[in-house]
């Protein structure tokens, strides 16, 4: 923190905990990664480069298109950034390698700057690789930059022109030094929406390694570009290669556990949010055979009519995922109360309880990976 203060407000979204016990946690907004000591202290923040901080009126605005709690009357102009990153779409998906030395954050979609923030042109998706060290006296260094092409999916609930839309990612997991899983989805589909049917839930796989290295002071400068204003990638960059993995939205294994996408607006249809990965050897040691459990939760936003929340969070394989449950309780830590400590009763307008949900595939993976 500056002189201002003493705080930082954040929208924090990926967590990642090392072996030495201190965690890393990227911000939507900033779109900044802060490392935390494992009592919570600040030890030192990452910057993205200026390509990725969001400006409007030639100065860096981190304000979303809403006005400020003291001023509700006022009005955010323009309601988009006119560069960087495009509002509530930063860096939403952080994973780091089992020894602690490399941290890898990826937008949530494409810069304003490489096609965003509209539908279908904000596919390129920027990847930052830091080398990271857990001596307090070394700085991360910024030693890779890739793009992701997002995959596409078609709304048939709106106008044929504004149909194709870009399925955002909402976490990335390690495999490898190449290779990641990635959480893609649509959204507005879901529990608790005005349509129950999902087009697009996956968790599929991008590999770097054939992609080319844009880390550059020109791409990486204000209003750096590595794509044009409708998304095509400048000539001579490619992209990660995709590959779809798990959908899901197959109705025919959600049936097995009382689950579906679309229809019914009931607890057992599939919520909207899926925005975590966790992968766990089948064999509960370090899964030599390839066996793995690859596990989703669903995030309930809060969604709920007696305003009471349950937390918890689960430590798998050195990451912490967050994790809002009613009636679950995970092995390690617990908390419940009402809103304010019990002095103030929630019910959303929505008129929903939303529990959360968790998808478990298991999965063969190759005996090189080591998520």
């Amino acid at each position: 923190p500056g002189s201002g203060g003493q705080r930082l407000s954040l929208d924090t979204e990926g967590l990642v905990l090392l072996p030495d016990g201190t965690y890393w946690i990227s911000d939507e907004y900033g779109p900044y990664i802060y490392h935390f000591s494992p009592a919570g202290k600040l030890l030192s923040a990452i910057q993205p480069p200026p390509a990725y901080l969001p400006h409007r009126n030639n100065s860096i605005s981190f304000s979303a298109n809403s006005p400020p709690i003291y001023d509700p009357n006022r009005t955010v102009t323009p309601a988009d950034p006119e560069s960087g990153r495009a509002n509530n779409q930063g860096l939403e998906g952080l994973t780091a390698s089992p020894d602690g030395k490399t941290l890898y954050a990826l937008l949530q979609s494409a810069l304003i700057n490489d096609g965003g923030p509209d539908n279908p042109f904000r596919r390129q998706a920027r990847l930052l690789v830091y080398e990271i060290s857990s001596k307090k006296s070394q700085q991360p260094v910024l030693k890779h930059e890739y793009v992701v092409t997002l995959p596409l999916w078609t709304d048939p609930t709106a106008k044929k022109s504004k149909a194709t839309k870009v399925a955002a990612q909402s976490e990335i997991h390690y495999l490898s030094s190449t290779q990641f899983l990635i959480l893609a989805r649509d959204s507005g589909a879901g529990h608790g929406q005005d349509s129950s049917t999902s087009i697009y839930r996956h968790i599929d796989i991008f590999d770097v390694s054939s992609a080319t290295d844009i880390l550059s002071p020109a791409n990486d400068a204000v209003n750096g570009s590595i794509a044009s204003s409708t998304g095509v990638l400048n000539p001579g960059i490619q992209a990660a290669a995709y590959c779809s993995f798990l959908d899901f939205n197959v109705n025919s294994e959600l049936a097995k556990f009382g689950l579906h996408n679309g229809g019914a607006q009931d607890a057992g249809l599939l919520n909207e949010k899926w925005e975590s990965i966790a992968v766990v050897p089948v064999d509960g040691k370090k899964g030599k055979d390839g066996e793995w459990f690859v596990v989703s939760m669903s995030d309930n936003d809060f969604v709920t009519q007696d305003g009471e929340f349950h937390v918890s969070f689960l430590l798998v394989e050195g990451e912490i995922s967050v994790v809002l449950c009613s009636g679950w309780l995970a092995n390690l830590w617990w908390w419940i109360g009402y809103l304010n400590g019990g002095q103030y009763e929630y019910s959303d307008a929505s008129g929903y309880d939303l529990d959360n949900q968790a998808l478990v595939f298991q999965v063969k993976l190759p005996k090189s990976a080591t998520p």
